[in-house]
């Protein structure tokens, strides 16, 4: 878990927040979405793809890749790149 998500479960009571961990999901061909741990102890080949990448490929009107991003959420971020 990160630093800060461990601080916000610590003090959740003190700032009534009730804290969502945030997982780091990787995509891999053998299992889909999965964490990146769960990835690596299986062994699974994981895609990648930069937030840079995503900018450019959108920004140039790139196919994006449906593992990486849903098509009616890359119709809506290209009509305002």
């Amino acid at each position: 878990m990160y630093e800060v998500q461990e601080v916000a479960t610590e003090k959740a009571e003190q700032l009534e927040v009730t804290p969502v961990p945030s997982l780091n999901l990787v995509y891999s061909e053998e299992e889909g979405y999965v964490t990146a741990e769960e990835a690596n102890e299986k062994g699974n080949e994981v895609k990648k793809l930069s937030g840079t990448r995503f900018r450019t490929m959108l920004r140039e009107g790139e196919n994006i890749l449906e593992w990486f991003e849903l098509k009616s959420v890359v119709k809506v971020l290209g009509e305002n790149a």
